[in-house]
């Protein structure tokens, strides 16, 4: 009778260590959002869908976006020279106001994934890819 007892402590003890372990293990995967600088994004980014479409991020903190069609625009990221070298998990950068497009919103999801969105096309995400 004792021997039982001991084994079925013994058995809870061990279920309980592995399940300490496996949820301590999964929870880093949540918890891991690896940290980058604005600075890290200088580059140039290829939309995954149409390699013809791209976007590029100078150390100055110009965008230039390059269109399928071959035209481009560039802007000036405001805050640039402010928060150029401070560490985010995530990067949310607007230029606002664009005719015909309104608002582009560029989420920087790490240092070489991106989602970019237009204000007046909802529901509609393109993803970007840094070009080594």
């Amino acid at each position: 009778m004792n021997n039982k007892r001991i084994l079925k402590f013994i058995l809870l003890m061990g279920i309980l260590s592995l399940t300490s372990l496996f949820l301590s293990g999964c929870s880093s995967l949540f918890n891991s959002a690896s940290k980058f600088r604005p600075y890290d994004l200088r580059v140039t980014w290829r939309n995954m869908d149409n390699y013809r479409e791209r976007f590029t991020i100078s150390s100055y903190g110009v965008l230039t976006f390059y269109n399928a069609d071959g035209t481009s625009s560039s802007h000036y990221i405001e805050n640039w020279d402010r928060e150029k070298y401070n560490e985010k998990s995530y990067y949310e950068l607007v230029i606002p106001n664009l005719p015909i497009l309104g608002n582009i919103t560029f989420y920087f999801m790490s240092d070489s994934e991106c989602e970019i969105s237009y204000g007046s096309i909802s529901g509609i995400t393109y993803h970007y890819e840094k070009v080594n």
